[in-house]
């Protein structure tokens, strides 16, 4: 291994990971909704996207889309859509509360959102797939940090594993943060606004990625 090179894929990573973006986005949205115990399954799929397209950078289709500006503008365009699909669905939430109302035994009269696993993990993983910035980071970014001298798969393992771990870490360290200060964001008009907010930053974001196909 070359600890040189390792060491600056960890802080490229590092970097990358924390800058707020599509997956750093779902996070926090899942995080107000349903807290880390919700989020964290999103968190998995995301952490498990970026092992998926780190796989597809090494091999044959990772040369194509870098190769084949038609291949890359396809995965671009899917990826758009579905950022915008996402922030569609994000105006379209139903607002919540997490202030319970209480009934005269006690009992909540209102409950939290459903916690479904694993349709936000593969929201994760989908995001991950389509993500055009992650695709370029992997195809363009990460053989750069590979020393041809020694062995590929020890080293592509080391740094796939590596930003796994950076991903789950750093997103787990938002959600946190974010599900601790839910309570103030408690009630319904709040959600609503918070979720309109972050469909419009889906959305912004997928006119960014569609629209740099064409300049």
């Amino acid at each position: 291994m070359n600890y040189s090179l390792y060491f600056l894929f960890v802080i490229t990573a590092i970097t990358t990971v924390a800058t707020p973006g599509p997956g750093v986005l779902m996070t926090l949205l899942k995080s107000i909704q349903h807290g880390y115990r919700g989020a964290v399954w999103t968190i998995l799929g995301t952490a498990s996207g970026t092992v998926i397209m780190a796989c597809i950078s090494a091999t044959g289709l990772g040369i194509l889309l870098a190769h084949s500006p038609k291949a890359y503008q396809v995965v671009q365009c899917l990826g758009g859509f579905y950022m915008i699909w996402l922030g569609v669905k994000s105006w379209r939430t139903k607002p919540f509360s997490f202030k319970l109302a209480l009934k005269e035994d006690g009992s909540p009269e209102q409950s939290q959102p459903v916690i479904r696993r694993f349709p936000f993990y593969l929201e994760g993983v989908t995001l991950q797939m389509t993500n055009p910035m992650l695709i370029m980071f992997f195809i363009s970014l990460f053989p750069q940090f590979i020393d041809q001298k020694l062995p590929f798969g020890p080293q592509f393992a080391a740094m796939t594993t590596t930003y796994f771990f950076l991903v789950f870490a750093i997103h787990t360290g938002y959600s946190i943060v974010t599900s601790h200060f839910r309570e103030l964001l408690a009630g319904e008009k709040a959600s609503r606004l918070i979720y309109r907010i972050g469909g419009t930053v889906f959305i912004a974001l997928a006119v960014k990625v569609l629209s740099g196909m064409f300049l």
